[in-house]
């Protein structure tokens, strides 16, 4: 977190620490998993994954965005919902939040069960802390990406250069994502939602892992094709990304996978990290007989627990004529059939990942920092 200092300093202790766990234990919820927690560091909440975590460096993007996101929401909530008039209390909203990213190798070491890691990256890592980006009217909240890990971010992120120099290290290069108008926008995007009582279609499948990761194994291209269309081809969707270069409304994802002409146009229209995300759909639904489906769905991402998630498929056709109501009966069992045998092949796919991940962990002792 940015200017905690202050904030312990000025206030009265038991208060405000109190506040700050509370929100360095959302922190920690937000980052890991998909990253693995290594420990508290006072303010701070230090966190790796491995070169394989990201497939795409947008979803570690998404990750700090919708991390900040929840984090500015709590302030709100609890600068709104205390009727204390300490100096901590009323002091919340003073409080900021800073991410650095940085990429490079490192070793594990464990000790009665626990990790920590060693090495320069590390070093480095932990210096980049201490930064003159708020300096001079700078952002106040931010994720600053080394140079080293934005050359696994989409090449879109165009993000104002920053260097920073340090003893032994030199300059370090990066480049500072402004979070406020992140936050901003995130909070005016329009909502499409469809509900349990607006939904002709609706499935449900339990995952063995966190939102954050069951969202990756969800609209990642790759990781999709592994199981929901791998009977019908073996490309992944195309995926053409809205205009600031990125996943989110606006982006289109073309599907050509399916028997016979059956395939799909999804054009994003609400996106909101790891929460759910909304698109518009243009389907055939009995091939030639009838005229593409204009269709929207929702695709929500529930908590299970810390480790769990529950996944909810939302389907409502636009054309509520009686003829295209008449087609969605005859193949609304087709629909729930194919997702409930996709939602059996991708929790086979996650067990099998997790069971990959658990020989590597145990052969490996060092990797990369994302």
């Amino acid at each position: 977190m940015s200017r905690p200092g202050e904030f312990l300093n000025r206030t009265e202790l038991d208060h405000s620490h109190e506040i700050i766990r509370e929100l360095t234990t959302l922190i920690r919820q937000r980052l890991a998993p998909p990253m693995r927690f290594v420990k508290l560091e006072g303010d701070a909440v230090f966190c790796y994954a491995d070169g394989t975590t990201f497939r795409d460096g947008e979803r570690l993007v998404e990750m700090v965005e919708a991390c900040y996101f929840d984090f500015s929401n709590r302030l709100l909530d609890m600068a709104r919902g205390t009727t204390c008039r300490c100096n901590a209390c009323a002091s919340i909203g003073s409080l900021g939040l800073k991410f650095i990213a940085h990429y490079g190798s490192f070793v594990i070491e464990r000790d009665d069960g626990r990790e920590d890691l060693a090495g320069p990256a590390i070093i480095l890592a932990h210096r980049l802390l201490k930064n003159t980006i708020s300096g001079g009217g700078g952002p106040q909240a931010y994720a600053l990406f080394t140079d080293a890990c934005l050359q696994h971010l989409p090449p879109s992120l165009a993000l104002p250069a920053h260097i920073e120099a340090y003893e032994s290290f030199g300059e370090t290069k990066g480049g500072v994502h402004d979070l406020a108008p992140v936050l901003i926008a995130m909070r005016e995007q329009r909502r499409v939602y469809i509900g349990a009582e607006d939904a002709d279609v609706e499935i449900t499948f339990d995952l063995p892992v966190p939102p954050a990761s069951a969202w990756q194994y969800w609209v990642d291209p790759i990781e999709r094709q592994r199981w929901a269309c791998r009977q019908f081809g073996k490309d992944p969707d195309e995926v053409v990304r809205n205009a600031r270069g990125r996943y989110g409304s606006g982006a289109k994802t073309h599907c050509g996978h399916g028997p016979g002409p059956v395939w799909g146009l999804r054009e994003c229209v609400d996106w909101r990290p790891f929460e759910y995300f909304s698109s518009h759909t243009t389907t055939p639904v009995a091939g030639a007989f009838l005229r593409p489906q204009a269709a929207t769905e929702t695709v929500e991402f529930q908590p299970l627990g810390e480790h769990g998630t529950r996944i909810i498929w939302r389907f409502r056709i636009a054309n509520r004529r009686r003829l295209s109501l008449l087609a969605l009966r005859v193949f609304r069992p087709f629909w729930l059939a194919f997702w409930r045998r996709a939602g059996a092949a991708l929790v086979s796919i996650i067990e099998e990942d997790a069971a990959t991940l658990g020989v590597d962990e145990q052969a490996v002792s060092e990797r990369s920092i994302a």
